[in-house]
């Protein structure tokens, strides 16, 4: 049903002024064409992981940098049971992806595949993903599907977006058939480690990378793909969150029994690496198999945003 400029109006002049539940809601929803997964479509839409969709993932070229938390999706991927809809992982152990930051097989792309590197932890390290999208001898801007990089906050006093973000957006622009993807920074617990240190929640590494999660939300929310990390591991299946406040404003940290290891950095208890692996096939389908998602689920918007 067509409805009328002039009934349009006086419908949203009405939810102005009622504000009855079903306006509110779709205020708080995602807007047709968001793709963005966080803890919500872990907890609730596994089933669009379908094995048409796995099949259509296998089919594409993925580029992947990341540090250890890689190593975690990847091991969700190893794990998988059928041989024939896992996709094709490249692991940074592959002599062909690095022996160190820099050697990335030129070839690695011979077939579809996701292949995962692990840069340096050197200031500007998200230029790696620049060089093997417009250098010789890999020129990968030109021939995968998809990328996208987890980066996160190290000693050096970088704002990453101030330079990562002009470099998303440029290849946005000069490879218009390439998909990319933002990451939100990842979390660590707090408490007492098992070396006996006490991390604090209010630690750097959550709060810049808090800070920097919300701009990539603010930034990109409905314009490129976003894969939240922070919300998947401090979020529980129930739905609880686990959060600190700073100077007023609420912050995430990893849930503490998502880390088994006793670092308190890492997302490595079973349940842990079965959200984020989830999670990341999730995002996989939205990217590529987005008409298996079921007409009329419309996902909550992130909390940032409400």
């Amino acid at each position: 049903m067509k409805i009328s400029g002039r009934y349009a109006c006086a419908l949203w002049v009405a939810c102005l002024l009622a504000v009855p539940m079903g306006c509110v809601a779709q205020q708080k929803t995602q807007p047709p064409g968001a793709i963005y997964v966080g803890a919500w479509s872990v907890d609730h839409e596994s089933d669009i992981v379908t094995e048409e969709c796995l099949r259509v993932i296998r089919t594409k070229k993925i580029l992947f940098g990341s540090r250890s938390w890689g190593f975690t999706i990847g091991s969700y991927i190893a794990r998988m049971p059928d041989p024939a809809l896992r996709p094709v992982w490249e692991s940074p152990r592959s002599k062909r992806v690095n022996d160190n930051d820099m050697v990335l097989s030129a070839d690695i792309f011979d077939t579809p595949k996701i292949v995962n590197f692990i840069f340096d932890a050197v200031p500007k390290r998200w230029r790696y993903m620049d060089d093997f999208l417009r250098k010789e001898p890999w020129k990968f801007g030109e021939k995968i599907d998809a990328c996208f990089q987890s980066l996160y906050y190290s000693g050096d006093r970088e704002n990453i977006e101030d330079s990562y973000f002009p470099l998303v957006d440029a290849w946005v622009r000069d490879f218009p058939h390439l998909k990319v993807a933002v990451f939100t920074h990842p979390i660590s617990a707090s408490g007492p480690d098992n070396q006996g240190r006490e991390k604090p929640e209010a630690s750097e590494w959550n709060v810049r990378g808090g800070d920097y999660s919300e701009k990539v939300i603010r930034t990109y929310y409905g314009k490129l793909p976003i894969f939240d990390m922070r919300d998947i591991v401090s979020t529980r299946a129930d739905g609880t969150v686990c959060s600190f406040q700073k100077d007023g404003k609420t912050y995430r940290k990893l849930c503490r029994e998502y880390n088994i290891s006793g670092d308190l950095i890492h997302a490595n208890s079973p349940e842990a690496v079965d959200r984020l692996g989830r999670g990341f096939l999730i995002l996989l389908v939205k990217m590529f198999c987005p008409e298996k998602i079921p007409a009329g689920r419309v996902a909550p918007k992130p909390d940032i945003l409400k």
